[in-house]
């Protein structure tokens, strides 16, 4: 199962954005924010120079992403995104930048100026500290029309999708129960897993024994309508989105920050996405 979320890797777009932080939240450095908007501004750059130009590539995604980030791609999913922006600041620095560290516990390095994400555990994963996850969901977008204006292009080609495919799992395990007892099997046997239960029949991961990113498959199926896909677009990058989506939102309700994760991720729709928002649930 996929130890990073869409959420976590837009600390590198959202951390110190400048933003009203929300009760007892430190709040956002200036000088994080701009690191943060650096970040922002230069994801299509970055994007650019790991896409073949002809029979050459300037950065090779393999050997930029699969150490650093477990990921072979660098244009879909939560790992790209961060992977992608990592070329534009290291995240390192911004991790440095925030007022607390970001875990609490768990099997990441994420501490001074020092960023290292063990990717390869099968059951244990990072547990944020609210008051970092406060800190990040409170300056989640630029706080000006202007700003939000000016970085809207963007939004849509690097991090829309993401965005709306968390927003539709979170409403979809809330519908099953979400964060308290699941109602459908699939959910409830990761969420126990998640607290040192056995991997159910037909669960099992193929890289080790944890809980298999694809025994979602057949739910995140349900979502691609929603989700607004341009004609043509991969529906199994969209697919294995929400997979990795639905593992987070589990994790975030064994950690205690699901609600802080949520308000920010909303908090971005409305800024810029606001009729899509509407239409699902905003």
């Amino acid at each position: 199962m996929t130890r990073l979320g869409s959420l976590a890797a837009l600390l590198v777009l959202a951390a110190g954005c400048s933003g009203v932080p929300a009760d007892g939240a430190p709040p956002a450095d200036p000088a994080a924010g701009a690191l943060a908007l650096e970040v922002w501004r230069g994801l299509d750059a970055a994007a650019a120079s790991m896409s073949e130009q002809g029979d050459t590539v300037e950065v090779d995604p393999i050997e930029a992403c699969a150490d650093a980030w477990g990921t072979w791609f660098h244009d879909f999913g939560a790992r790209g995104l961060a992977c992608t922006a990592a070329q534009v600041v290291d995240p390192s620095v911004l991790v440095e930048a925030a007022p607390v560290r970001p875990f609490r516990s768990g099997p990441h390095a994420a501490h001074e100026d020092v960023l290292a994400l063990d990717l390869t555990s099968d059951r244990a994963f990072g547990h944020y500290d609210p008051a970092f996850v406060e800190w990040v969901a409170a300056a989640f977008v630029p706080e000006s029309a202007a700003g939000r204006a000016a970085l809207g292009a963007v939004y849509g080609r690097h991090v829309a999708r993401l965005a709306r495919t968390y927003w539709l799992t979170l409403r979809d395990l809330e519908a099953e129960g979400y964060p308290g007892d699941l109602a459908d099997p699939t959910f409830a046997g990761y969420a126990s897993f998640l607290e040192g239960g056995p991997v159910p029949a037909g669960a099992e991961s193929y890289e080790g024994a944890g809980y298999s990113v694809f025994a979602f498959t057949d739910r995140s199926e349900t979502l691609l309508p929603d989700l607004g896909l341009a004609p043509g677009a991969n529906e199994w990058e969209a697919k294995y989105e929400a997979n990795t989506a639905y593992g987070f939102w589990l994790r975030r309700a064994e950690d205690g920050t699901h609600g802080a994760w949520a308000e920010g991720l909303e908090a971005l729709l409305e800024a810029f996405d606001p009729g899509w928002l509407a239409e699902h649930g905003g």
